[in-house]
């Protein structure tokens, strides 16, 4: 994937740690207020102040200041070469997002999360919490002829199935929501179109490496090895993926690792060995978090049942509701947990914030000098194939000390009904350019 511009006009690479930005002429925020540097300042240092409470603060840890030059220019200064910066601006996921400095600098409105005011091709109209979001296109929106459909009702559907009963039903035009089991039938259904293909995404097994038994390498190696990849993707995703090797995806090619190592692969024998090695029996009980029904569910048992088979370990799959898995693995109040991350197109933030003692994405404590050293090094790095060296590393040595352990990527589905025309499939999900670009419905 190649990083172009959008609501910057261009921006260019002055040195190692300056970056400038010329702002497009012209850009309407919703309430019709013009797009100036000031917003970019405004929303960039919003994110960096740490009273905010921004998860995405880490990223923008190395910025050192932010200079408006004019009224459509715009210079990011770094402390140091930071290399995921211009990848981490391009992407709504990291944080990055130009808010109106004019309505929020002294503070949030009440209504902003539920009425946004934003750039896009689209604005939020109507919002009901639990129930659906309605959208209406935006008349001076920046890109020529975009969009074209006038109106977007998304009803939130939470089962997978409920979205293609909607969609054969002819009661939506469009649903993310498809069932990996049904995704084979789907594609020989002449009432839906079904667009696939590979995601930006890693699926694994999270380990709280600061609490029994995974406080132990040996039990935590045994586990990997005590189960097929392969029979996973058969399984929970009927075939929709492949196995992972490593935490970055294989989609990123540059960075994610070609080979795994034995820990990566099962070998019944040698988990069976790896485990006389740990101070812990076999039998410990072990509590698999994970959340609601569908894959995730799914994806948690099948792990627990292989590996109770293959080591007679006692593996238990506890379902809760996802907002309070995540407070707990936030807390560290878990021993293992199903997890993934998808959609950023910058190794950093799978390997930097799942395996650094101070990754966000950390939440088993996981903490090794050298690999920290080497997630560093590839911050500063700006060669592509020596800084996808730098990751190819701290991942050869994350699986030897298995911290987390990988899994599968997972393709991504969207289902459109037959008259749909223009919906462009990307790797991860970015629904409001994709709906931009539809020209039929």
């Amino acid at each position: 994937m190649e990083i172009v511009p959008d609501l910057a006009e261009s921006y260019e690479i002055v040195s190692p740690t300056v970056l400038r930005f010329k702002l497009r002429d012209g850009i309407k925020f919703h309430d019709g207020h013009d797009v100036t540097a000031e917003d970019v300042k405004f929303s960039l240092e919003r994110t960096m102040d740490e009273s905010q409470g921004s998860p995405h603060r880490t990223k923008f840890e190395a910025v050192s200041e932010i200079k408006v030059l004019d009224r459509l220019e715009i210079e990011i200064v770094t402390r140091e070469p930071f290399a995921p910066m211009l990848s981490y601006l391009t992407n709504t996921r990291t944080g990055s997002q130009i808010v109106p400095k004019h309505l929020l600098e002294n503070g949030t409105p009440d209504d902003f999360s539920t009425s946004p005011v934003g750039t896009g091709a689209y604005r939020v109209t109507n919002m009901e919490a639990g129930a659906s979001v309605t959208l209406e296109s935006f008349n001076e929106y920046f890109v020529a002829d975009q969009p074209k459909i006038p109106k977007i009702n998304i009803p939130l559907i939470s089962e997978e199935s409920a979205g293609v009963t909607a969609l054969l039903g002819g009661n939506v035009d469009i649903t993310s929501t498809a069932p990996f089991s049904d995704v084979k039938n789907l594609k020989d259904d002449s009432r839906v179109q079904v667009l696939s293909s590979p995601g930006v995404n890693t699926r694994f097994i999270s380990l709280n490496t600061q609490a029994a038994p995974f406080d132990d390498v040996h039990f935590r190696r045994a586990l990997s090895m005590a189960f097929s990849r392969q029979a996973m993707v058969d399984v929970v995703l009927f075939g929709e993926g492949k196995v992972a090797k490593g935490v970055i995806p294989s989609s990123i090619s540059w960075a994610s690792r070609k080979t795994t190592s034995d820990i990566l692969n099962m070998d019944a024998e040698k988990a069976l060995e790896e485990l006389s090695k740990s101070a812990y029996p076999a039998d410990t009980e072990v509590k698999l978090l994970t959340w609601g029904s569908g894959w995730w569910k799914r994806f948690a048992e099948v792990f627990a049942l292989q590996v109770n088979q293959t080591l007679g370990t006692n593996i238990s799959v506890e379902v809760s509701e996802s907002g309070a898995v995540y407070q707990r693995k936030q807390t560290g109040d878990f021993q293992a947990s199903i997890w993934g991350w998808l959609g950023l197109i910058d190794p950093d933030e799978y390997a930097y914030e799942i395996l650094h003692t101070n990754g966000w994405r950390n939440y088993g404590g996981y903490s090794n000098p050298e690999v920290d050293s080497l997630l560093e090094q590839a911050r500063r790095e700006f060669d592509q194939a020596a800084r996808g060296d730098l990751y190819r590393q701290a991942e050869s040595i994350m699986q030897e000390d298995c911290p987390v352990i990988p899994c599968f990527e997972s393709n991504i589905h969207n289902l459109l009904a037959p008259d749909v025309r223009g919906f462009k499939q990307v790797p991860y999900s970015a629904f409001g350019s994709q709906f931009a670009s539809i020209n039929d419905c």
